[in-house]
């Protein structure tokens, strides 16, 4: 038996963002916009909520959202009272919109409700309606039941989560991503893969969920190199549809160890959350593989050559040619490496035992001890330009006969 939820209405396409502006018709006439810093791609919606006499609020954030960013926009927001929230931007844009609707209508600390370090006391209101409008292709958060927040007294980063936090409609549009430039296309395709590959080899998948994985991982695949580095428009429809199904999938399975390390190093490092995770996802699958060989998971192993054989293009794939694809992928779209922002000054004890406390990491397939969590993180700090030296190893390219083309399959010779 499984249960699946998501946004309650998700337009997709090319042009949906224009087509679908009258959808906040539906809600009342009283708007909490939540942004990023620039607003360049949200001029038609502050154009339409005018020209439609609509009464709004506009909240722009910078960065990722905190509970302290909660808390006090909240406090302002509830004497606005808004009928709705329309958030459109990056996930962290999205995050800070979907906790607002939630938070507004609930009195009370922000603590009283988040996982972890708070309470996890349920929602007693129903949040308020929410849009959401991706204008990255990454983190899925437009179909997703959580918001990630900071916690800055805790040092972590952590879920403020309920069904009833699910989009009321989600507005994905291809066209909003055109134009992105490397970095910003690079990690959140590469999110959008750990979501993926973390929500198919999880604990706990489902068919469905297997389906919606395989297929993301297939549409990311063919085109993360020519989407991120080309701005070609077919495969950024691609990265979006990937990015969304990844974010059904972690709202309907559950997720594992890059996860977990993501939520303990996210309050210790300045660094996006993205760009954690991806440079995480091939040491938490190598650990994994590891240790589903020492115990004889077939199951597990399973998966990750599956893993392999869709993003290779081949289904003679071994399991460890998804971790050196993800590598390459890494290399290719230049996603900085975690000594960049000083990780290997941070306590790897305390890292591993708030690891260990987070929600996410339950959902890894095979229970992870503090000491191969520190392993991971000592992997993270010993691979500086590890892939380029496998890429310029002539032995090791000999002994895998394969090449990454711009297609981002790794290609037989």
């Amino acid at each position: 038996m499984f249960q699946f939820m998501t946004a309650t209405r998700i337009v997709f396409g090319e042009g949906a963002f224009h087509s679908s502006l009258s959808q906040i018709n539906h809600y009342g006439y009283s708007v909490l916009l939540v942004t990023g810093q620039s607003t360049k791609r949200c001029e038609p919606l502050i154009h339409y909520l005018k020209s439609q006499k609509f009464r709004y609020q506009h909240v722009a954030i910078k960065g990722e959202p905190n509970i302290t960013m909660i808390e006090e926009t909240a406090v302002v927001s509830r004497k606005f009272q808004p009928d709705m929230v329309i958030a459109m931007g990056g996930g962290s844009v999205i995050d800070m919109g979907k906790a607002l609707a939630a938070i507004v209508p609930n009195q009370g600390d922000v603590y009283d409700y988040v996982e972890v370090v708070g309470r996890e006391v349920p929602l007693k209101s129903k949040p308020l309606p929410f849009i959401a409008i991706p204008t990255t292709a990454g983190t899925g958060a437009e179909v997703t039941k959580n918001a990630v927040l900071r916690s800055g007294q805790d040092k972590v980063k952590v879920s403020l989560r309920s069904p009833d936090m699910v989009a009321d409609v989600a507005i994905v549009d291809p066209t909003l991503t055109y134009g992105m430039n490397r970095y910003l296309s690079g990690r959140g395709a590469m999110d959008a893969f750990a979501h993926l590959m973390e929500a198919y080899v999880c604990g706990d998948p489902n068919p469905l969920t297997d389906m919606i994985c395989e297929e993301g991982l297939r549409r990311l695949s063919r085109s993360v190199l020519a989407g991120c580095l080309h701005d070609d428009h077919s495969a950024r429809a691609d990265l979006a549809f990937a990015a969304m199904l990844g974010g059904m999938a972690t709202t309907n399975a559950k997720l594992g160890a890059a996860h977990g390390l993501v939520s303990a190093l996210g309050g210790k490092l300045n660094a996006p959350a993205s760009v954690i995770k991806a440079r995480l996802a091939p040491h938490v699958m190598s650990e994994n593989i590891k240790a589903a060989k020492e115990l004889g998971r077939q199951d597990v192993l399973h998966r990750y050559q599956r893993i392999s054989a869709i993003v290779t293009g081949r289904n003679n794939a071994c399991k460890e040619d998804g971790v050196l694809w993800i590598k390459m992928m890494l290399d290719k779209l230049e996603i900085p490496e975690l000594n960049q922002f000083g990780v290997c000054s941070t306590s790897f004890e305390q890292v591993a035992s708030d690891a260990l406390m987070s929600v996410a990491i339950r959902g890894n397939p095979i229970p992870l001890t503090s000491e191969r969590l520190i392993d991971i993180l000592n992997q993270v700090c010993r691979c500086q330009g590890e892939c380029q030296q496998v890429l310029d190893s002539d032995s090791a390219m000999d002994s895998s006969a394969n090449l990454v083309n711009e297609s981002g399959m790794l290609q037989s010779q």
